[in-house]
């Protein structure tokens, strides 16, 4: 009987681990559930191409500091510069961010952020 328990908090765990990554904005983490409704429209907006190269876009943290936003990419809160910001709503009114993985020189690189509308 106990080893039945343990075994069910083991799955709700793990089932609940996901959506925490996907929080952090760690890549790859609620890509597919995003690409075809909405990251692949988002265009950058210094070069209107595309802001999703495969599996770049994902759900993520937002919050302002002082006079800036911020974003957690993989794991780490990352200061967003303002013309990276799109002015979009998305579906789920959450914020997302594109960007590769932060290492070497792609450290601090963000091609686009949509921040939730409460922010």
């Amino acid at each position: 009987m106990l080893s039945r328990k343990l075994w069910t908090i083991a799955i709700l765990l793990a089932a609940c681990s996901s959506p925490v990554k996907a929080q952090e904005g760690h890549i790859g983490h609620g890509h597919d559930k995003w690409h075809d409704l909405f990251y692949r429209h988002l265009q950058r907006n210094d070069t209107k191409t595309s802001c999703c190269n495969l599996a770049d876009c994902r759900p993520t943290k937002a919050r302002m500091i002082d006079d800036h936003y911020e974003v957690m990419i993989d794991g780490v809160w990352v200061s967003v510069p303002s013309d990276k910001i799109n002015k979009v709503t998305a579906p789920d009114m959450g914020a997302h961010v594109c960007a590769p993985v932060q290492q070497g020189t792609n450290k601090g690189v963000i091609y686009c952020v949509v921040l939730p509308p409460d922010t």
